[in-house]
């Protein structure tokens, strides 16, 4: 660039950011100020001494109740936004950009936090602004080693490995032989050894996305968004070494000049004597960071981004997208400031803090209210002295004369509810937003809650979709477009459980998806409800069609249990289902091609009729059976029988045998008393004869012994 066209440059500069600059001062940074002030609760000016100065807290309620409200349905899924394919069979390059940009702006960066500070200054300060760049970084590690081999350290030198120092270690003399001649040991000296300092280097390159404080945020008057903006620019106070970090030469950085002679009206005080050092790498330097058009050679503008500091220009190149993104809850149309919600109560809370002042000084008034006194008849020290049971010295009963003073609680609190009304109309946030209370739900029906409830969240619904459709869709669209842009090699990370590899590079057009802000989808338990009638019918399709349906796949039956999960508040869906790569939905759908296709209706006839044919031959077997069991049992009766008249024709025998026994006995029994009659007659015939021999013996005995005697004598 030469001197010429560098001068017209710092005149473009000079030219845009007066004009920011003015504008902003002039029409935003006071309303800005005063927000700031009633959200802090500052005072208003107009206390007096001795008289209420509460300030009340209206602005700071609507912001943070509705700052919860408006976070709430971008951060309770484990998706910010979804990218949709426009093209067809682009639904897995879809999902895995969306799981991508959500993972840079969740993981890589602190996205709830940004998300929360963004909303917060748009509600407070008419428009929130981030900035997401891409930041090419590295990480530099220093590492030692020690007696690496030459073959080590070669091994070791990478493209991301600088030696920083090296050091040789020559090896020792060893004998390897004796000279055959001389005799003279031969020797050789062992492999050097290295020791290395290096420094490991690795890429952290990523897309930062960080909040810009809207003071710091200057834009072309004329414009209305960003996107369509000649000028914006960011303006910062940075010190020396932090321009040194950036890249800038330290012999121009040492040049720049502390004093703003660009005319920055903000909180800081170059001639404070808090902002010197004696460290002059610490001093501040107005720095600004401007995107605008500059017209060519054609007459077409391009867009360049020049970095301008003490009237030098530090770096100046074509750059084809603006880093910023902005929301505002209530947009004007053709403006880029609309208004913010501090603008909408403001007047209410100085309204409120008037009427709540006014009750307390009142209800001071009622507990000590004023007193008359005839002067002379009342002791004025004992009157002035309001200690309880303390005693008042007069000289007449009525010396004392109290003013009364009215209460006036009866007229101010209706007063408060009908500002708490307008508040709810203008801003959405009242107390059903916040939580009911349960003495207001007596005797009404859910469905009046219901209504009630709709009614209060429509106005914060509304500006929940204005951030989406702005800067939040334009935000993901952006860090898409600088990962396909900037992001030149693959990178592997893990989200919700899947290893994944990245490669944009493969993306070649970025527009083949299209960003769906997740909005309008009801409440958490609303989802989980549609979630569930969705599975439903899809598990109706898959039994009644199988896998091969034209209607529902495997695969989006699994998103939709995902989906499931995560709006019951699960981020994780892989800790409950696996996924279902190709290969195995191509063998479950070839092994569901195989299957049985009949209809589930013939089936159940076929099953009813299958049935009652084998219930019927069950019956004829079981029939047949019986009949057997009835033959069976007829025959065994009978064998039954013919065995009882056998045994019956036996115990008859048995009895005859037993008779003609009998019979036997009798008669062997009467022949043996017959020969036993006989055998004593014949013996007592036998004893008569030997008794007749005897006695025939004895006398003749008797005669001998007579005839001996009778001759012995």
């Amino acid at each position: 660039m030469n001197y010429t066209e560098e001068e017209k440059l710092k005149a473009i500069l000079d030219e845009n950011i007066d004009s920011a600059l003015n504008y902003v001062e002039q029409e935003v940074e006071p309303d800005r100020l005063k927000a700031e002030q009633y959200y802090k609760k500052m005072p208003f000016g107009n206390e007096v001494k001795g008289k209420s100065s509460v300030v009340d807290s209206t602005v700071q309620e609507v912001i943070q109740s509705s700052l919860g409200q408006l976070v709430k349905p971008f951060l309770q899924g484990s998706n910010i936004v979804e990218f949709t394919a426009t093209k067809d069979n682009g639904q897995d390059l879809a999902s895995t950009v969306t799981d991508y940009v959500n993972h840079i702006f969740h993981s890589d960066n602190d996205g709830a936090q940004i998300l929360r500070t963004w909303m917060f200054d748009a509600l407070l300060l008419k428009t929130g602004i981030v900035k997401a760049y891409w930041d090419d970084d590295t990480d530099a590690t220093p590492e030692t080693y020690q007696g690496l081999s030459s073959d080590e350290l070669a091994m070791l030198l990478t493209d991301n490995i600088e030696i920083v120092e090296q050091e040789e270690i020559l090896g020792e003399e060893v004998q390897v032989g004796v000279d055959q001649i001389t005799g003279e040991p031969l020797t050789q000296r062992a492999p050097s050894t290295y020791n290395v300092k290096v420094m490991v280097t690795e890429d952290t390159s990523k897309v930062k996305i960080e909040n810009v404080d809207p003071k710091e945020f200057l834009i072309d008057k004329h414009t209305s968004s960003i996107k369509d903006s000649t000028f914006v620019a960011q303006r910062q106070m940075l010190t020396r070494a932090q321009l040194v970090d950036m890249g800038y030469d330290k012999a121009i950085v040492d040049e720049l000049s502390t004093d703003d002679e660009l005319g920055l009206d903000s909180d800081y005080d170059f001639n404070s004597d808090d902002d010197t050092t004696t460290d002059k790498t610490q001093e501040l330097i107005a720095y600004y960071e401007c995107y605008l058009d500059i017209g060519n050679d054609k007459g077409h503008a391009v867009k360049h981004r020049v970095c301008y500091a003490s009237k030098k220009i530090l770096s100046s190149e074509e750059i084809d997208y603006i880093p910023f993104y902005s929301l505002c809850p209530f947009p004007l149309p053709h403006q880029f400031y609309g208004q913010s919600m501090a603008d909408h109560t403001m007047d209410l809370q100085f309204i409120k803090s008037t009427i709540i002042r006014q009750m307390l000084d009142n209800l001071y008034l009622t507990n000590n209210s004023r007193v008359g006194a005839v002067e002379g008849q009342v002791n004025l020290d004992d009157l002035l002295n309001s200690t309880a049971g303390g005693i008042i010295r007069m000289k007449n009963p009525n010396a004392i004369v109290p003013m009364q003073v009215q209460s006036s609680a009866s007229q101010s609190f209706p007063m408060l509810e009908y500002l708490d009304q307008v508040q709810s109309k203008r801003t959405g946030v009242n107390d059903l937003a916040q939580g009911i209370d349960a003495n207001v739900l007596q005797n009404v029906s859910a469905t009046a809650v219901a209504t009630m409830t709709a009614q209060s969240q429509g106005k914060l619904e509304l500006i929940a979709r204005v951030f989406a459709d702005t800067g939040i869709k334009e935000l993901m669209s952006g860090i898409l477009h600088l990962v396909c842009k900037y992001q030149n090699q693959p990178r592997e990370i893990k989200i919700s459980g899947k290893p994944m590899m990245i490669d944009p590079r493969e993306w070649t057009n970025k527009y083949n998806v299209q960003v769906n802000v997740g909005l309008g989808n009801g409440t958490g338990d609303e989802k989980v409800a549609m979630l569930q009638m969705i599975l439903a019918k899809q598990e109706q399709i898959l039994q009644q069609y199988g896998v091969n349906n034209p209607l529902v796949s495997l695969k989006q039956y699994r998103e939709t249990l995902a989906k499931f999960i995560n709006a019951s508040g699960f981020k994780d869906d892989a800790q409950f289902m696996n996924e279902i790569d190709d290969q195995a939905l191509q063998q479950i759908m070839q092994a569901d091609a195989q299957a049985d296709k009949t209809p589930p209706e013939v089936k159940a006839s076929q099953e009813i009729a299958k049935a009652e044919i084998q219930k019927a031959q069950m019956k004829a077997q079981t029939d047949a059976q019986a009949q057997m069991l009835k033959q069976e049992e007829i025959k065994l009766k009978n064998e039954l029988d013919a065995q009882k008249l056998a045994l019956e024709a036996q115990q008859q025998q048995l009895d005859a045998d037993r008779q003609m026994l009998d019979i036997e006995t009798e008669r062997a029994k009467l022949e043996a008393d017959i020969k036993l009659r006989e055998a004593e007659i014949a013996i007592k015939e036998q004893t008569a004869v030997s008794k007749s021999s005897n006695d025939d013996m004895k006398n003749m005995i008797q005669a001998v012994d007579k005839m001996a005697k009778a001759s012995n004598g």
